[in-house]
């Protein structure tokens, strides 16, 4: 079996998770080939968990080679060009404005149809339904071979471009969790072949430590991308709730993001002096405030436009470390976050809510213990980097015997 992954970029920060799949895949033998949608963005770089030599990328591509190549396909192979083209402006959900862009990733994606045809891909996966996703169903088309994706977040509830066409079209759908699979249904009932497979961690990786709480303020750790779905204006509100009852606690934010210059306001104008907000961090920092922290929170939000969260990898990387969670009862977090046995779960977007669970956490070092103990174990039977890749490679051959 050779599959080409599809991603945006490789490099990102946020898509680490990817680049564990794609070397857990290679360790059960499976050879795997990269295309990246995007090269590499100082800003968002991290260092991938795989090899990315060879790796593929579909832009920047000027408009001479997207003319020859669309040219040279639509004379040698009309029919899937045309069919490439037709899923374009198949979707009864797209405006008309998302459908041209469709159309562009398809002339885009006749540019890499040779790279395709000579490494012998037999599949291509997607992560991210949009646009990899499209990507992948658009090279499925032109070169005839099954393509299949796994969605997550803001690319399905944000940007869902042609996910009616999309779903009719994968052979073979992926889903983080089972609030996603219910949502492919509701798209498109009736739909086969579809597996929950968790983006999982190795708990190896990860050296655990039981919390116990200890009298000094509560140390208090969030990491994600300082974004509206993070919720983090909520935390700062639940913050200053603390101060006003003469809680003693510590809070530290990691991530860079679109809303931080607003954090830094909201956190002058609440008098937060005991919050420091790091930007963004690699993982062994990462690592080592885990390691010092005794909760960490993320308190998730619907945001205006849409964008949501899976369930955040960092939530299983805190939990794989023993450090007790909260966070939001929103999308696949309650599947991870059994509210009180393996985490602490409130209301989205109530700072009264994260305050009572951060004082119940402070008031009673029995339920830390019991919680540290619980989320590690969550995470090694039910987000297992290994296990979860074992299972992703028995649903690639199944899907290909079939």
């Amino acid at each position: 079996m050779r599959i080409l992954y599809v991603t945006t970029n490789f490099h990102s920060l946020t898509l680490t998770f990817v680049t564990r799949e794609v070397s857990g895949l290679r360790a059960l033998g499976d050879d795997v080939r990269l295309l990246s949608l995007r090269r590499r963005a100082p800003y968002e770089s991290a260092a991938p968990a795989c090899d990315l030599e060879g790796c593929l990328y579909l832009y920047p591509v000027s408009g001479g080679r997207l003319a020859a190549a669309s040219l040279r396909l639509l004379l040698t192979r009309p029919r899937r060009f045309l069919r490439a083209a037709t899923l374009a402006f198949r979707s009864g959900l797209d405006p008309l404005r998302t459908k041209f862009k469709l159309l562009y990733q398809v002339l885009a994606a006749t540019t890499i149809v040779n790279d395709v045809e000579r490494a012998g891909i037999t599949r291509i996966h997607a992560h991210l339904a949009s646009p990899p996703g499209n990507v992948a169903m658009f090279l499925s088309a032109l070169c005839g071979i099954p393509f299949s994706f796994t969605g997550h977040a803001a690319d399905l509830y944000r940007e869902p471009e042609c996910m009616d066409t999309k779903l009719a079209a994968a052979k073979g759908l992926v889903c983080i969790s089972e609030y996603n699979r219910r949502h492919y249904c509701e798209l498109k009932p009736g739909l086969r072949d579809m597996a929950v497979i968790h983006c999982g961690v190795d708990p190896d990786e990860f050296k655990f430590r039981r919390r116990r709480r200890d009298d000094g303020p509560l140390r208090i750790l969030a990491v994600g991308r300082a974004a509206e779905k993070k919720g983090y204006r909520h935390l700062l509100d639940a913050l200053a709730l603390l101060d006003s009852r003469g809680f003693a606690w510590t809070c530290r934010i990691v991530g860079d993001g679109p809303l931080l210059d607003d954090l830094k306001r909201q956190r002058e104008e609440l008098g937060l002096a005991s919050l420091e907000l790091m930007g963004a961090q690699q993982q062994d920092v990462i690592k080592e405030l885990l390691v010092a922290a005794d909760v960490f929170v993320l308190p998730c939000v619907v945001a205006a436009d849409g964008d949501i969260d899976g369930i955040p990898v960092s939530l299983m990387e805190a939990m794989a470390m023993g450090c007790p969670v909260v966070s939001t009862r929103i999308s696949g977090i309650p599947e991870l976050i059994e509210d009180g046995r393996t985490g602490l779960l409130a209301d989205p977007g109530d700072p009264e809510g994260l305050a009572a669970a951060f004082e119940r956490l402070a008031d009673d070092p029995d339920l830390t213990s019991e919680l540290s103990i619980a989320g590690r174990d969550k995470v090694e039977r039910d987000f297992n980097l290994k296990r979860e890749v074992r299972k992703l490679h028995d649903f690639f051959r199944a899907l290909d015997a079939g």
